[in-house]
């Protein structure tokens, strides 16, 4: 894997005065596949241990190595014999060296053996040179000559370095800080390149390297930002989608600041119209009035397109940005599949997000569930996130026209009474879809009765995203509005009582006896809080005798695990059964 291409072979020392990899005489390859060159002609070095013995004194060249420490690089699970068979290896590789070269190289001091190389005999030296020379022409304000010079390092990099040497602790423990090392140094000189311009270059070149290294964001960011420049933004995108999922597997957690300001840039189109600079990367340039120079610079962020850009025809005002979405659960338990499927049917990183609809019975979660996904998105979403319950107080569903006004009135603000618009629901929904357009904003409607009630709240464009949440089939929406479903249902058992155990803590209650209460409570989630409210509020009781409370309650008329949790809740702990009965299925708590 050649970076940028070939390198130089113009001779030992460059004109500049950095050092080549040498034509003549002995050249050692560690960047990448073990190899020795003797006048261009590779030498064989035959045995594993032989082979882990020299790579392991040319990669500290210049230092002496211990003999304790090459014994535990060169035999897996070194015995007592190690170190005598360590010194007829140590004779056998310097009887061929010297044979071959007329001197033996390895040489015996301090405990140990160390080998001396000048810089062009090794490609990890001459990288290491190259990179010295690269600073010295950055420090001059030379930029042509530090991307260069770059650029002729990297191509020494030729792939993973020394896999094919059979050495467990040496890859675990030299290897990391050297391909360390290399990555820094392409940072720096892809961002050289970027910034002479060399966008397809860099596109090409980059491609591999963060495929292999998806969690190495200022790298992603570079190859994002030349595949924009080449007009490629789908291609950038999806290099943001990977990124992202590969941190979330990993490390559980969003991309930094700066490469999400770099995905929104790709999005909006405008990834260039931002003069100022961010942080620096590793590498920066110094200008000779002593100025430093980013080699990408920082993308304009949300709030600054805001304020330059005509959005929904509020123009130049610098407006507050939505963030409606109330208290987000501390934890779902289970959801785990439901999340990723959320993630996959919105696609919240591509260009185009797609709206769902979350369905499930009262008391499935589904309101939560929503909201914690929408939570772990709102990045994705810089333009807001707006948040209706079209249930009011009572219980009845919000009139369309109604939560229309009051949505154009959160992205209104800081418009005046004109802007805002007429009271005509029509007229009202018409302004909404027109203060969307153009924006990327988040939108969740939550406990939706019908599809009239949701349709006129729907984004027209692409860029914005709907999360719907229902106990009902909203069939139409499905067919006439390209919303795809996710139903939720119960818990599994097992997760079931895990959320009882992360409640109530894990040796309060027998574990039988909360397999019990997660099947009583239907194994949905608010009814498996009721039953930890009731346990919290009687802490001199035990599970079992709410196991006998709410087998006790009337099940006459279909009354659910939710209604049947509630009347156990409210009826006290002598828990009445004339008062349990007496609760109504109609009355059950929201989802």
């Amino acid at each position: 894997m050649s970076l940028f291409g070939p390198a130089g072979t113009r001779g030992e020392v460059a004109d500049n005065g950095s050092p080549e990899p040498a034509r003549e005489g002995l050249y050692v390859r560690l960047l990448g596949r073990f190899g020795l060159h003797v006048d261009g002609a590779p030498l064989s070095l035959r045995g594993e241990r032989r082979r882990a013995l020299l790579a392991t004194l040319l990669l500290n060249a210049g230092r002496t190595v211990s003999t304790a420490s090459l014994i535990a690089r060169v035999w897996h699970e070194p015995g007592p014999a190690a170190r005598g068979a360590l010194q007829v290896h140590v004779a056998r590789v310097r009887a061929l060296l010297a044979q071959t070269l007329g001197h033996p190289l390895i040489h015996s001091s301090d405990g140990g053996y160390r080998i001396e190389l000048a810089d062009h005999r090794s490609d990890l030296l001459t990288l290491r040179a190259l990179v010295r020379e690269a600073d010295l022409a950055a420090d001059r304000g030379d930029t042509d000559a530090h991307a260069d010079l770059l650029g002729e390092a990297l191509s020494l990099w030729r792939g993973p370095v020394l896999a094919d040497i059979d050495s467990p602790l040496l890859r675990e423990h030299d290897v990391p800080p050297l391909h360390e090392e290399l990555l820094r140094v392409a940072e720096t000189g892809f961002g050289a390149a970027l910034a002479r311009g060399e966008h397809e270059r860099v596109a090409t070149r980059i491609a591999s390297i963060t495929a292999d290294h998806p969690q190495r964001e200022p790298l992603v960011r570079v190859q994002m930002i030349a595949l924009y420049r080449c007009g490629r933004r789908s291609e950038a995108l999806r290099v943001y989608s990977r990124t992202r999922a590969a941190l979330a597997q990993a490390l559980g957690v969003d991309p930094g600041r700066e490469l999400q300001e770099t995905f929104h840039g790709v999005l909006r189109g405008d990834l260039d119209d931002r003069a100022d600079h961010g942080p620096l990367p590793a590498g920066t340039l110094r200008g000779g009035d002593g100025v430093p120079r980013s080699p990408v610079p920082r993308q304009r962020s949300h709030r600054d397109v805001h304020a330059r850009t005509v959005r929904g025809g509020v123009r130049g005002r610098r407006g507050l940005v939505p963030a409606e979405l109330p208290a987000a659960p501390r934890g779902l338990i289970g959801r785990a599949d439901a999340l990723a499927e959320l993630d996959r049917l919105v696609d919240p990183c591509s260009a185009t997000p797609g709206s769902v609809l979350v369905r499930g019975p009262a008391g499935a979660g589904g309101s939560a569930l929503a909201l914690y996904w929408a939570y772990s998105v709102a990045s994705h979403f810089p333009d807001g996130q707006l948040y209706v319950n079209l249930r009011d107080a009572d219980g009845d569903p919000r009139e369309p026209g109604e939560v229309v006004r009051r949505l154009v009135r959160s992205l209104s603000v800081g418009a005046g009474p004109s802007d805002i618009g007429t009271d005509e629901p029509e007229e009202a929904a018409a302004r909404l879809r027109s203060l969307l357009a153009g924006r990327r904003v988040l939108v969740v409607l939550d406990n939706a009765a019908t599809a009239r009630q949701v349709r006129p709240l729907l984004p027209g464009g692409p860029g914005s995203a709907a999360v719907v949440t229902s106990r009902n089939w909203l069939t139409d929406l499905l067919v006439r509005d390209g919303l795809r479903a996710l139903p939720v249902g119960a818990l599994e058992t097992e997760d079931a009582v895990a959320l009882l155990r992360s409640l109530l803590g894990t040796d309060r209650h027998r574990g039988e006896t909360l397999r019990r209460v997660a099947e009583l409570a239907g194994r949905l989630p608010l009814s498996l809080r009721m039953a930890v409210a009731w346990l919290d509020a009687h802490p001199e009781r035990d599970a079992e005798e709410l196991v006998r409370l709410v087998e006790r309650v009337d099940p006459a008329r279909g009354v659910s695990p939710t209604a049947r949790m509630a009347a156990v809740l409210r009826a006290g702990p002598l828990g009445s059964g004339t008062a349990a009965g007496k609760y109504r299925s109609g009355a059950e708590h929201p989802s």
